[in-house]
């Protein structure tokens, strides 16, 4: 699960006797007040509420529990360090994510990126940095400070672009599936159709088709038009 972790103090215990054992929780600073910045602080400050829902999260016993960080110039990418330092102590797994300056305020839009590798570099001239040589299904390039709990992996979707090894697909938080993140091309609204009873033969043929899409899938082509685009912002997509 992929969570705000806004509500996440108080429903940890029950989401893991649940059965749940695998959560994402956005982390995008540190500091209280930039994290407010990047949240859209509607006069009610959420660091504290999202760092309880961390800590719950971590007590209970999920594993691994994500961070995911993603890095805006200009805003919280002087807090590199002290993220990455979260993965010393913890068996957390700090995701710093290139910004993708797409359908967001432009606020943080006129800066640009910041690449995985100068990410990178700034850890290794601290601690050093070696491979994880963790195997997993994801975007996610997984590296690891030497002797560290945790590890640290990069998603690097503007730098290197992984779109021919990548599994995911995007069920978003109204029931649409989509073949991408940054597309909507082909999506299938999956919550009225199971709402309506569509046999589920059915699905699994719109699911196939629909991942038959993903390999002409790419982020820089959708920039050039080649491809469709996406309407929402980061902050609307959940799922």
């Amino acid at each position: 699960m992929t969570t705000n972790a806004f509500l996440l103090a108080g429903l940890a215990q029950d989401l893991y006797d649940a059965g749940l054992r695998r959560i994402n929780i956005s982390l995008d600073s540190l500091e209280p007040e930039t994290f407010d910045r990047i949240v859209g602080n509607r006069g009610r400050s959420r660091w504290q509420q999202v760092w309880d829902g961390i800590q719950a999260a971590h007590k209970v016993g999920f594993s691994p529990l994500k961070l995911n960080v993603v890095v805006i110039p200009g805003v919280n990418d002087h807090e590199i360090l002290n993220l990455a330092e979260l993965s010393l102590d913890r068996e957390w797994h700090v995701r710093f994510i290139e910004f993708m300056p797409i359908g967001n305020d432009a606020l943080f839009n006129h800066n640009g990126w910041i690449s995985s590798e100068t990410l990178r570099q700034q850890i290794r001239e601290r601690w050093g940095l070696t491979n994880a040589q963790v195997k997993g299904n994801g975007p996610a390039d997984v590296f690891k400070i030497p002797n560290a709990q945790g590890t640290l992996g990069f998603i690097s979707q503007m730098s290197e672009c992984f779109c021919d090894r990548c599994n995911r697909m995007r069920l978003s938080a109204d029931g649409w599936l989509r073949p991408c993140l940054l597309n909507e091309t082909g999506q299938i609204d999956l919550r009225t159709a199971l709402r309506s009873g569509v046999a589920l033969s059915e699905l699994r043929t719109q699911v196939s088709d629909l991942l038959r899409l993903k390999p002409e899938i790419n982020y820089k082509q959708r920039e050039s038009g080649a491809i469709g685009s996406y309407s929402r912002t980061m902050s609307q997509i959940g799922g």
